[in-house]
C-alpha cells in the first residue's frame, strides 16, 4: 500500500508540473507593436522550485522502495533455501532440509499372518514331539519393524530399525534389525558398518516387504542364515551404478544369536549386473559366494563346539519347526551360486541354485556337500510391471496404476497370479549311519501358488497355498517315550502335507 501511494504522488507531480509547462509554452507571443511580458514572478518560480524539491524527494523514495524490496526478496530466497521440507510420500512421514544434506524419515513394516496346516492325524499321532512332527495352526506378527533412516552432512546414511515380530506363533522383545552408518562420498563405492543383512543374493537382496511370497525360498534362506540376515554384525564395501552391483563384507553373529565363547567370522560376496533393460524388459544375472572360515566356538577347545547348522523352516513361520536340518562338527563352510531375475511387461521370473560344502574338523569321514534350487514367477493381472531396485539389484513391488478407490471405478488396485517350486536336499550318503559319513537332513520339496492384492503403494494382502513333501530318515534311535512308541535310527519320519497362509502388510 505505501509503494502505490507513493507511486501516485510521483505521478500527480509530474502531471502538475507538466500541466504547468504546457501552460506556459501555450501562450502566444504578442505582435510587433505588442509590449514586452512581463518577468515570471518570484511566487511562480518558488512553486516550480517547490513541485522540482518533491519530484526529487518521491524519487528517492521510489528508490529506496525499490532497494527494500530487492533485500525482501533476497531474505525469503535465503530462507526458502534454509527451509525445512515435511512430506508424507506414501504414507512416510520425511524432513529434509532444502539442500537436501540432512533428512530423518519413519519407517514401519508390518506383517501379520495366519497359517493352517493340514496334516495326516495318523502320521503326526506316531512319532514323538522332539521330531517336530505336529505343526501348530494360528496366528504370528512376522514382523513388526520401526525405525528411522535418513541422511547427514550430505554423504552420510543411517538406519536404526527395531523388530518386534518373530517366529513360532510368538512375537519377541524388540531387537536390532538394522542400525549401520554409511559413507557414499566415494560414489559410486558406499562403506558401511553396523548391524544389517549384507548383500549375499538376489532373492536374499530383496527387501523383506518386497518378496513375492511371505519368505524367501529355502534355498535363499540357507545361504543367508549363516552369515547373513537382519541385524548381522558387518562392515561392508559396496560399488553400485545403474547396471551393476558388487559388495564384499566381512560379518559376524546376528543380534539374535545367544552369546558364544567365540562368534563366527564370514566374506560374503555378490555381483549382479543388469544384462539388458528397455521400457518393457529388464534382465538381471546374480552371483554368490561366501566363506565362512570360523564357525562360532560354545566353549574354549571343546570338541563338537563348532558346528554349522544349515536348517530351514518349510517356508513358513507360524510354526517355525525346522523339519530338514542338520549339524556338522566342521572348520568351514562354502556357499556358491547363482540367480537370475526377469520383468516382461506384466510377467516377473526369478530363479537361482546353491550349493553349500562342508569341511568337517578333525575327521577321516568324506565331506559332505549340498544343494537347493528354486523357481518363482508372477503375473500381474492388471497390467503393472515389476519395478528394478538398481540401489539392491533387486525386484520391487508393483505399484498400482489405479489404486484401490471405493468411489472410483476403475480404483482396483494390482492383483497378481504367483507360483514357486523349491528343492533343498540336505541328505548326503543318507543310507549311511552318521557314524559313517551319512547326513540325514532331509530332502523337501514344497509347491506354492498365491493371489496377492496391492491395493495401493504401502499395503499388500496374499493368499498363498503350500504343498509340501519332506523325505527324511532318522539319524539315532529315539526312547519310548508314552503314548509316543519308539523311533528306530534309519526309520522314515518324513511326511506330506498341505498349508494355506494369509498375509496382511504395510510398508511405509
Amino acid at each position: 500500500m505505501h509503494s502505490t501511494k507513493t507511486l501516485t504522488a510521483v505521478l500527480l507531480a509530474g502531471v502538475s508540473l507538466a500541466t504547468f509547462g504546457a501552460a506556459e509554452a501555450g501562450k502566444k507571443p504578442s505582435d510587433a507593436t505588442s509590449a514586452p511580458s512581463p518577468a515570471v514572478s518570484p511566487a511562480t518560480d518558488d512553486r516550480i522550485k517547490a513541485l522540482e524539491e518533491q519530484i526529487q524527494a518521491l524519487s528517492d523514495q521510489v528508490v529506496d522502495l525499490k532497494r527494500s524490496t530487492g533485500d525482501q526478496y533476497s531474505d525469503i530466497q535465503n530462507q526458502s533455501a534454509t527451509a525445512i521440507k515435511v512430506t508424507l510420500a506414501n504414507g512416510r512421514p520425511t524432513i529434509t532440509t532444502a539442500d537436501g544434506n540432512f533428512s530423518a524419515a519413519l519407517r514401519a513394516t508390518v506383517q501379520f499372518d495366519w497359517s493352517g496346516y493340514f496334516q495326516n492325524s495318523a502320521t503326526t499321532a506316531t512319532l514323538t514331539p522332539a521330531l517336530g512332527r505336529e505343526l501348530s495352526s494360528g496366528t504370528n506378527f512376522r514382523r513388526a519393524q520401526f525405525g528411522l533412516d535418513g541422511t547427514v552432512f550430505k554423504n552420510w546414511t543411517y538406519s536404526f530399525i527395531y523388530d518386534f515380530g518373530g517366529s513360532n506363533g510368538a512375537e519377541q522383545q524388540g531387537r536390532v534389525s538394522s542400525a549401520y552408518i554409511q559413507y557414499s562420498g566415494f560414489a559410486p563405492v558406499q562403506v558401511r558398518v553396523g548391524a544389517f543383512a549384507p548383500y549375499i543374493g538376489l532373492e536374499d537382496s530383496t527387501a523383506a516387504s518386497d518378496v513375492l511370497f511371505p519368505e524367501r525360498s529355502s534355498a535363499s534362506e540357507l545361504s543367508r542364515n549363516n552369515t547373513g540376515g537382519d541385524g548381522r554384525s558387518a562392515i561392508q564395501l559396496a560399488a553400485v551404478g545403474e547396471d551393476y552391483l558388487a559388495s564384499i563384507s566381512y560379518s559376524g553373529s546376528a543380534a539374535t544369536t545367544a552369546a558364544v565363547f567365540s562368534e563366527q567370522q564370514a566374506v560374503n560376496t555378490r555381483f549382479a549386473y543388469l544384462l539388458y533393460s528397455d521400457l518393457d524388459t529388464k534382465l538381471v544375472g546374480s552371483l554368490t559366494g561366501v566363506y565362512e572360515f570360523q564357525p562360532q566356538h560354545s566353549l574354549a577347545n571343546a570338541v563338537g563346539a563348532t558346528n554349522i547348522t544349515l536348517a530351514d523352516r518349510p517356508e513358513l513361520r507360524v510354526d517355525g519347526t525346522q523339519l530338514i536340518s542338520t549339524a556338522i562338527d566342521a572348520d568351514s563352510l562354502i556357499i556358491g551360486g547363482g540367480e537370475a531375475g526377469l520383468v516382461w511387461k506384466s510377467l516377473y521370473a526369478q530363479g537361482g541354485w546353491f550349493t553349500y560344502q562342508v569341511d568337517r574338523r578333525a575327521s577321516l569321514l568324506s565331506d559332505p556337500d549340498f544343494s537347493a534350487w528354486y523357481l518363482q514367477a508372477a503375473w500381474l493381472l492388471t497390467g503393472e510391471q515389476r519395478p528394478y531396485d538398481s540401489t539392491r539389484a533387486a525386484f520391487r513391488n508393483p505399484k498400482p496404476d489405479h489404486p484401490f478407490d471405493f468411489g472410483d471405478e476403475s480404483g482396483f488396485g494390482a492383483w497378481e497370479l504367483a507360483a514357486r517350486y523349491s528343492v533343498a536336499n540336505l541328505n548326503y550318503d543318507a543310507g549311511l549311519l552318521p557314524a559313517a559319513g551319512g547326513v540325514r537332513g532331509g530332502e523337501q520339496k514344497i509347491v506354492t501358488a498365491g493371489l496377492h492384492w496391492y491395493p495401493n503403494n504401502t499395503i499388500k494382502f496374499g493368499l498363498d497355498y503350500y504343498h509340501v513333501e519332506v523325505n527324511k530318515l532318522n539319524s539315532a534311535a529315539i526312547a519310548a517315550a508314552s503314548p509316543y512308541p519308539a523311533v528306530a535310527a534309519g526309520a522314515p519320519i518324513g511326511q506330506t502335507y498341505d498349508a494355506i497362509n494369509l498375509r496382511a502388510q504395510i510398508a511405509l
